[in-house]
């Protein structure tokens, strides 16, 4: 274990942890000595404690300031891939479809690694429609979706004997025309698809003329499906921007996450989530670090832009800008298209960790509401009607932060007087009338009025579950023995209540429709 160095200057440069054969660490200080010295005060931090357990020896670069301290700093790191600096693990991204157009005969796949020199468009949330679009183009385009393995041995497959596939691997068409039609299938995944859809209507006709209903019923499926493929199916912008959108939550030093959104032309193309560990617990200092192991020369965009400014953030920009030879900027959005895709980008980043550390977030909101028990399993209800007619209610229920669709109910309200609080009450009893399986936590759709009656309803049946309920517009949280929370706008916690409100609305609200419409 190393011991701390009394020799190190007090002057701006970087620091190198070294064992006996690598590099550990690379640090930036405006001052060295007193930043390398705390390290060896720190007492707590278990990260500190293995870097300093497993380092030999620390070598300094005294530099003119700290502008270049920060330039050395970043050609260090991507030099030498420190493992102690932060180790960037994405986590499983939503798919995209990928067209290779690197390749002399592309194809099209469902993948969810992004490489920058093929053709990508999602993220798509939903993978059933993201395969259902890759059929579709393989059956439009003839794009082959074989492996590159598959596709040297030069043999025809089933694909194009079923018509899914020009046959490019036996050279039944040239690479020009194969090309072409890659081309076509790229420019309708961009949105382009009038084009297409003009000459499928017109050779749907033409089949319906010849009496071969069948392919024209196929055809007549392409069209639906193409028609309902828009640009919504991904973020997009009509201001065609390069900028890439980054929000952090960090809990403690083991526990920091960080997702990235990179917008290409105005469209999403990208998608990731990193876990790590940091030495500062400050979050400016981990977005900096973040930014300088994160962006190599080719993949820094023109902007990036951030819930807060990152330590140093003129000299980052300094750096990126002179690494890409254009400026680079850093900023926090304040309204338009930016701001609406940071707010995406914070609810992405909520949702992850309310359903993936949500023994970390389950914690926060036991402790904020005051709760008994520990909401791994949290029930929501909701009422919904119009003018008192075709009354109806509904329940939810998540599971560590997840909805359980297994465990949702609707309800038709039969004997209640009028009144949501009456009609809670009877869904609430129907509910729990055989008085087991209870949740941890009853969250009810409503305020005051409504806690004070499902409260009624827990003391009658001996329901063991905490009562909150949740309130629209501030997104008040009504305790069950008085007074009130508001959680932090952007928290997980904020993001858990709304998530499951709006999804017993949701439920309560087409529930009610389908009653409606029904009656009409």
């Amino acid at each position: 274990m190393i011991k701390s160095k009394k020799d190190i200057p007090e002057k701006p440069g970087v620091y190198l942890f070294k064992s006996k054969k690598k590099i550990l660490y690379i640090g930036k200080a405006k001052n060295l000595s007193k930043r390398v010295g705390q390290y060896f005060q720190e007492k707590s931090n278990l990260i500190i404690e293995n870097l300093l357990e497993r380092a030999r020896d620390i070598e300094y670069i005294v530099t003119d300031d700290e502008k270049d301290a920060l330039h050395l700093e970043y050609n260090l790191i991507h030099t030498y891939l420190p493992p102690f600096n932060i180790k960037l693990k994405d986590d499983k991204s939503f798919p995209c479809i990928e067209i290779t157009t690197a390749h002399d005969y592309p194809g099209v796949y469902f993948n969810r690694q992004v490489k920058r020199e093929n053709f990508y468009i999602g993220p798509i949330t939903h993978s059933g429609r993201t395969r259902g679009l890759i059929d579709i183009v393989s059956r439009l385009f003839k794009i082959r979706a074989c492996s590159d393995s598959v596709f040297k041995r030069g043999r025809l497959c089933l694909y194009f004997y079923i018509d899914r596939c020009s046959g490019p691997c036996a050279g039944r068409i040239d690479a020009a025309a194969y090309g072409e039609d890659a081309a076509a299938a790229v420019e309708f995944l961009k949105g382009n698809k009038s084009g297409i859809l003009k000459k499928l209507k017109q050779r749907m006709k033409l089949k319906a003329g010849q009496l071969e209903f069948e392919a024209a019923q196929q055809i007549k499926e392409d069209i639906e499906l193409i028609e309902q493929f828009t640009l919504d199916s991904y973020i997009s912008s009509v201001r065609r921007n390069d900028y890439d959108v980054a929000a952090v939550y960090h809990e403690d030093r083991d526990d920091c996450f960080i997702i990235l959104f990179s917008v290409l032309q105005g469209r999403v193309k990208r998608r990731e989530f990193f876990n790590f560990s940091a030495f500062s617990t400050r979050p400016e200092d981990i977005l900096k670090d973040f930014l300088i192991s994160f962006y190599r020369r080719e993949n820094i965009p023109p902007q990036v832009l951030v819930p807060f400014f990152p330590a140093d953030k003129e000299y980052i920009e300094d750096l990126f800008s002179q690494l890409v030879k254009k400026k680079v900027t850093i900023k926090i959005p304040q309204r338009g298209d930016k701001k609406r895709m940071f707010d995406l980008t914070i609810k992405n980043l909520n949702l992850y960790v309310s359903r993936n550390r949500f023994s970390v977030v389950g914690g926060k909101v036991k402790e904020a509401l005051k709760l008994k028990n520990f909401p791994e399993k949290i029930e929501g209800f909701d009422i919904s009607h119009f003018a008192e007619r075709e009354r109806v209610g509904a329940a939810v229920v998540f599971l560590q932060g997840k909805p359980d669709r297994k465990g949702y109910r609707s309800y038709i309200i039969k004997a209640a007087a009028p009144g949501d609080t009456a009609a809670l009450q009877e869904v609430l009893r129907r509910r729990f009338k055989k008085k087991e399986n209870f949740p941890d936590l009853l969250l009810i759709d409503g305020g005051r009025a409504q806690l004070s009656a499902a409260r009624q309803v827990k003391q009658e049946l001996g329901i063991t579950a905490d009562v909150v309920s949740i309130a629209k517009g501030e997104e008040r949280i009504y305790l069950e023995h008085g007074g009130s929370v508001v959680f932090p706008r952007g928290s997980a916690q904020r993001f858990l209540f709304q998530e499951i409100r709006d999804e017993v609305h949701r439920r309560a609200v087409t529930h009610h429709k389908k009653r409606r419409q029904k009656l009409n």
